[in-house]
């Protein structure tokens, strides 16, 4: 399909939509207003939103490219046919963060399920999405619904798919989903029925606490209290369940952060919500300036991620995921040695470094592609072979930690939990996380990590995302910014891992670098592992990213 052809197909959905909504109807203003800015309107309308192994993630607003109700309804829909056809009697919980619009599209979500006659749970307030995991397997679910945009800026909202075994889902399913869900129109054929909906039991928070406190390595109270620590929720889910197991452990040395304690949806204080990002500390650290403390802990809006940040030498310094996860590990390892037999399980963009270490402490590290569904499909399955007990640790770069099995995701409530325990072990021996961050750097080898994002906005970003990857698949092959490749591997086609769009270089230098379109937004990410220098790299990267931005037109 040629671009006036996409233009067309844009106009015909738009004409279709203004037809459609009544005044009273969400977005109904912003629709009217597509008039007078046809960029915006084409990239409402240029396509369908896409459903993939992560449900939709999408800007906010009117249009078949947007989150709104009418997508949600639809989305829903299908879910509910595929349910139907494939389950007895199913069930689905439905779950929501402090996003706009959250609280509106989970009851719409859990109506249109009722409307089929599926038994539909809603919590009654924001949650963790690992309160969501835990949850499915709680109540017997067929599958679990998470209404949030996860970290992402505040124009976006989302909608995540678990299946009963309390992970996102993958394989097939995402694929027959899509199936059902594209013979349902927005408008019509939706079924939908408020009354009758079950409340989840609070009795399902309280065992999801339990589970947690089960992951503390039980420091002393009095080391415990001896670290002062600064946390943020980011204005999200996380807010109630860290604080009350802080208080549960013992903990009571640390201080919120007040302008992002409670929901807000406009992140007036953090933008970007992001705890990858140093930008989202600027409260905790102001925090810290006036009240004094050692540490940060900061949770995503689903607080599903936990970051951590503080003052080392008198410069703010950001852990990053893969710095975290690593002293995480080496932390447990030291703490609660691994038995015979016991595995980490890590993404393939996860720092080289989990390798050294499990090796030292004889665990077996096994890799798993990008996204900890795949770690939590993992966990089902060693479940289904009665051997949980394998599980040691599962982490990826993005500051997604589980240190127990008890649910089939990363949890931001007991990695920040663990993160508070290991700070406070450390400053026991006189050290922060960064010194015994260069204390493991100096066992085991340097291994510096960077995560590059390439930003492609706007109806041709997936056309320019294509090509680029194409690029790297076709033509990088020997080297890259001047420096050989000794190995590459193509995921698509050079692996035993189910095929996924991403490219892995092994340099010559030591270095080693990740290239992915990101599965939740319109960009590239490039993962860095290095060893040396890769200024070269860098810059041949940056060109090639801004050449096809501009050959790429509309």
């Amino acid at each position: 399909m040629d671009i006036s052809e996409i233009r067309k197909k844009a106009e015909n959905e738009y004409m279709r939509w203004l037809d459609n909504l009544r005044p009273d109807d969400e977005y109904y203003d912003d629709l009217q207003k597509l008039r007078d800015n046809p960029d915006e309107c084409l990239d409402s309308f240029y396509s369908e939103l896409a459903f993939g192994t992560s449900g939709l993630r999408g800007i906010l607003g009117p249009g078949t490219n947007r989150i709104n109700g009418f997508v949600i309804r639809r989305t829903t829909q299908g879910i509910a046919n595929h349910l139907l056809k494939n389950k007895e009697n199913p069930s689905v919980v439905v779950g929501y963060d402090s996003r706009k619009g959250s609280v509106f599209y989970a009851r719409e979500t859990a109506a249109v399920l009722n409307g089929n006659g599926i038994k539909a749970y809603l919590f009654d307030e924001i949650v963790p999405v690992s309160l969501l995991s835990y949850g499915i397997k709680a109540l017997g679910c067929d599958m679990g619904i998470m209404i949030t945009a996860s970290h992402n800026p505040k124009i976006y909202n989302g909608y995540k798919v678990y299946n009963g075994r309390g992970h996102q889902i993958v394989g097939d399913e995402p694929e027959n989903i899509l199936k059902e869900i594209e013979k349902i129109d927005f408008f019509s054929g939706i079924k939908y029925r408020n009354e009758g909906i079950n409340d989840v039991p609070e009795a399902v928070s309280n065992e999801f606490i339990k589970e947690v406190l089960n992951i503390s390595t039980n420091i002393n109270s009095d080391i415990l209290n001896n670290l002062e620590t600064v946390y943020t929720p980011l204005n999200g889910a996380g807010g109630s369940f860290v604080k009350k197991v802080f208080n549960l452990i013992g903990y009571s040395n640390y201080k919120v952060v007040k302008s992002q304690e409670f929901p807000d949806s406009d992140f007036k204080t953090c933008p970007q919500p992001n705890p990858e990002k140093l930008l989202a500390y600027n409260e905790a650290f102001g925090l810290l300036d006036s009240a004094g403390g050692d540490i940060i802990i900061a949770t995503d809006p689903d607080s599903d991620r936990v970051g951590v940040a503080l003052y080392h030498e008198g410069v703010r310094t950001l852990i990053t995921g893969n710095q975290l996860g690593i002293l995480l590990l080496d932390y447990l390892c030291h703490i609660r040695p691994p038995g015979d037999n016991q595995k980490v399980y890590k993404s393939i963009v996860t720092s080289p470094l989990v390798d050294r270490i499990s090796s030292k402490f004889n665990l077996e590290v096994v890799e798993t592609l990008t996204g900890f569904k795949y770690i939590g499909e993992t966990i089902a399955s060693l479940e289904d072979n009665n051997s949980l007990d394998e599980y040691y640790f599962g982490f990826e770069e993005s500051n997604g930690y589980l240190a127990k099995p008890f649910i089939s995701d990363k949890d931001g409530v007991s990695s920040a939990m663990l993160a508070l325990e290991m700070a406070a072990f450390h400053k026991a021996f006189g050290k922060d996380l960064i010194d015994r961050l260069g204390e493991i750097y100096e066992e085991y080898g340097n291994y510096f990590d960077k995560t590059r994002n390439y930003v492609f906005n706007g109806a041709v970003g997936k056309f320019t995302m294509d090509k680029i990857m194409n690029h790297f698949r076709k033509n990088i092959n020997e080297s890259i910014g001047g420096v050989k490749i000794a190995k590459k591997i193509d995921y698509m086609s050079d692996t035993s891992l189910p095929k996924s769009d991403v490219i892995g270089y092994i340099l010559e230098n030591g270095c080693s670098l990740f290239i992915r379109p990101s599965g939740t937004e319109a960009k590239i990410k490039i993962y860095s592992y290095e060893t040396g220098d890769l200024t070269s790299v860098e810059r041949d990267i940056i060109k090639l990213m801004e050449y096809y931005k501009r050959s790429t037109e509309i």
